[in-house]
């Protein structure tokens, strides 16, 4: 890409040419992605500035999770992860698994570029901000009487300073040499081969029959969530390339009784039970009763998505709960489904003063002026007396 000598992409190199140290430490968190990263962009011939969108996403951690819960190297939220193909469940977070996530990131941004006509800018501003965005941008840009490049557009402010990120960290890595930057060298080669592991197998055998740490193992197959490849898949495994056909033998003739460690015990969850525990962490989290289990008659026009939603849970819940076969209700059906339970606020009690009203109470407990007077049987015609006792639902 031509890097722009604008102030935008000036001020973002001289915040990174001022911290060496944070260069550092993300380009040693990168190195074991990098080669793999850039031979995928090489081969689809794309920009190799691509290389360093994760810096700017996650700071190269797969296990980055951001507010919006977007996860892994590239931060892909749920949908789009699942929309260009991620798996995500109990065992195995795609999103968090480096080539797996690469590729999706690859053809997502393949996609933007030709959406927007071979612009790149425009791309990795809509990888940020989403394609109807910037595409309302351009427009409105362009009815301005503007150039619709992504200078002239208006853009929240982190689409706005993404871009320039991004075109700050390739100046200063093409011309390091220029700008008294020492960054960690890496071999430009293949150290990592994705293998086959042959079905389910502990990540702490496999760290045993490689000769690495747990730590290592994880760190190079971030996607499987429990400590192991899930029991019907994926099974591939990323492993050192000078180990890796010996290995992959190894693991082909490993009988099921050894993968797994002394002591270890795997779950095989369904989707009843992936449902069930999930509610479980929430009740937790939430300080909630597990949920109680009900039932409900379908009426005429109602849809799993209809009373999912009436009810606060999923289509994928209904139909695991209901074992259905297919989407398709009848009239006076009877379904099961778990009711969200709400507890009951704490109650407690407040001493009227001199001065007070039902109007300075409910706006000092933060409660309806009709919830005190149900609580405490008052009319509107009640009259308020210091030294009186009213119930207050915190």
């Amino acid at each position: 890409m031509e890097i722009p000598n604008r102030a935008e992409v000036i001020g973002y190199r001289d915040w990174y040419l001022k911290h060496p140290k944070y260069l550092n430490t993300v380009t040693q968190r990168a190195a074991p992605y990098l080669y793999l990263v850039a031979k995928e962009i090489e081969k689809r011939d794309m920009p190799m500035e691509l290389v360093l969108l994760p810096v700017v996403e996650s700071a190269y951690n797969p296990n980055a999770r951001s507010p919006s819960n977007a996860v892994g190297l590239w931060q892909f939220t749920s949908g789009t992860g699942q929309r260009y193909g991620l798996k995500q469940d109990y065992w195995y977070d795609g999103r968090r698994d480096i080539q797996a996530s690469t590729h999706a990131a690859l053809d997502y941004l393949q996609k933007l570029h030709d959406d927007f006509n071979g612009d790149w800018f425009h791309a990795i501003a809509a990888y940020n901000a989403g394609e109807g965005r910037i595409q309302k941008a351009v427009d409105k840009s362009r009815r301005a009487g503007k150039s619709g490049d992504f200078w002239s557009l208006d853009l929240p402010r982190q689409t706005t300073e993404y871009v320039p990120r991004l075109l700050a960290l390739a100046d200063i890595i093409k011309n390091a040499d220029s700008y008294g930057v020492k960054l960690p060298s890496h071999p430009n080669k293949q150290q990592w081969q994705q293998i086959d592991a042959g079905g389910q197998v502990s990540l702490s055998v496999v760290a045993e029959m490689a000769g690495l740490s747990l730590q290592e193992v994880k760190a190079l197959n971030p996607g499987y969530l429990r400590g192991s490849t899930p029991s019907s898949g994926p099974h591939h495994l990323l492993v050192p390339k000078k180990d890796a056909r010996e290995l992959e033998l190894a693991l082909a003739e490993l009988p099921s009784g050894r993968r797994l460690k002394p002591g270890e015990q795997f779950v095989l969850p369904g989707e009843e039970e992936r449902v069930q525990l999930a509610s479980q962490r929430r009740s937790k989290s939430n300080g909630q009763r597990a949920a109680q289990l009900t039932s409900y008659t379908v009426k005429s026009g109602d849809s799993l998505w209809s009373i999912g939603k009436a009810h606060g849970v999923t289509k994928a819940q209904l139909l695991s709960w209901n074992k259905l076969p297919h989407h398709q209700l009848k009239v006076g059906q009877t379904i099961k489904l778990q009711a969200k339970h709400t507890p009951q606020k704490p109650r407690k009690n407040y001493e009227v003063r001199r001065g007070d009203s039902l109007y300075s109470i409910a706006q000092r407990f933060q409660v309806s002026i009709d919830e005190l007077k149900r609580l405490n049987r008052l009319s509107n015609n009640s009259q308020l007396k210091p030294g009186q006792t009213l119930i207050i639902k915190g």
